[in-house]
């Protein structure tokens, strides 16, 4: 049977309440309360073009951009990509986000790869998704072409705020006096975060038995429960628990302090060489967009990318603003290409 929206032969008419607010009879007939209705809309629009308050969207015409993300909602990345669908949607290019999780970002990368022409699609990268899992033999290359890097964000040895303090040179000590016994937690086998671990164990002469997490989420609660005595995750994941005093950092990733914990030394100032590795989040397109629609995109992405609010939401979020586009961009993900093939390569064997 056929599903009908109205009222049906057999139903009552309908109930009418007049009301000394309306100015129309409350009789009055459908067909001349929708017209009415539609009048009444276009008045009010007219007004407020002459009032200059109504524009229509520059976009209302074009198909909606997809960003598709390789990772559940509220993470890290889904929350960069956000910023960045929202900042391109306000600039006349409407984008959405959509997620798919799984496979370390590869089954959004895959997607993305295939999307023709008929559907615009974006792929927010990642750090594990494009940098790492090809040189772990985890994904064959791709027809992807980076278009922006949006930010970065080092990572992290954490432990609980609740624990008894705990200082690097220490936790290091104990490792070193039992091979094996004191675990450390990751975003999962083959993340950055797990390649960094195994850095930090090879770079410290210690041995530490790795932990494997799916996400940051149930890391962080076991963390602080105080099922794992340290995690290794990216400060954009766990600045907001540090913040309120709830998790405390040992070390930081990089070359020089973050902005934004300046408060945690890098693992260089403790004497451990080589940990400068980064995560980072970038938009990349498929072969389906044509080089002059590239460009335009591009050229949108700098400009939305430059713009100190972004880079304030980006700050608020526990991420630092790259803002790299084009060919810069291409130049960034090579440099990373070799960063992580050195760390692979020093500690790959032990990623099984």
């Amino acid at each position: 049977m056929p599903f009908s929206w109205g009222p049906g032969a057999g139903d009552p008419p309908p109930r009418t309440c007049p009301s000394r607010f309306s100015p129309f009879p409350a009789s009055l007939p459908p067909a001349d309360a929708a017209r009415r209705r539609q009048l009444g809309a276009l008045a009010g629009l007219s007004a407020a073009a002459a009032l200059g308050l109504y524009r229509a969207p520059a976009h209302a015409a074009e198909p909606a951009c997809r960003l598709l993300v390789g990772y559940g909602a509220g993470g890290g990345a889904d929350h960069v990509a956000r910023l960045v669908a929202d900042a391109l949607s306000q600039d006349g290019s409407l984008t959405v986000v959509e997620n798919r999780p799984g496979a370390a970002g590869q089954i959004a990368l895959h997607e993305a790869a295939r999307a023709s022409a008929a559907r615009p699609t974006l792929l927010l990268g990642t750090v594990g998704s494009v940098s790492i899992a090809p040189l772990l033999a985890q994904a064959q290359p791709l027809s992807l072409m980076p278009l922006a890097i949006i930010a970065s964000t080092p990572h992290v040895l954490l432990s609980s705020a609740s624990a008894p303090a705990m200082h690097l040179p220490a936790l290091l000590e104990d490792a070193r006096r039992h091979p094996g016994e004191i675990g450390y937690a990751s975003l999962g086998i083959g993340s950055s975060a797990h390649l960094v671990g195994e850095l930090l164990c090879r770079q410290a002469g210690v041995q530490m038995t790795h932990i494997p997490y799916p996400g940051s989420a149930r890391a962080m609660t076991d963390l602080q429960g105080g099922y794992v005595p340290v995690l290794v995750s990216t400060l954009q994941a766990s600045l907001p628990l540090m913040r309120q005093g709830r998790l405390r950092a040992l070390a930081v990733t990089g070359t020089r302090r973050s902005a934004l914990a300046p408060q945690v030394a890098t693992f260089g100032e403790f004497g451990i060489a080589g940990m400068a590795q980064q995560a980072w989040y970038g938009v990349l397109a498929p072969s389906s967009w044509t080089a002059p629609q590239r460009t335009a995109l591009v050229e949108r992405l700098g400009r939305v990318l430059a713009a100190p609010a972004l880079h304030e939401r980006l700050h608020a979020d526990g991420a630092e603003p790259v803002a790299l586009t084009g060919m810069a961009a291409q130049d960034y993900l090579a440099g990373q290409r070799e960063v992580w093939q050195q760390a692979v390569a020093l500690v790959g064997a032990r990623l099984g």
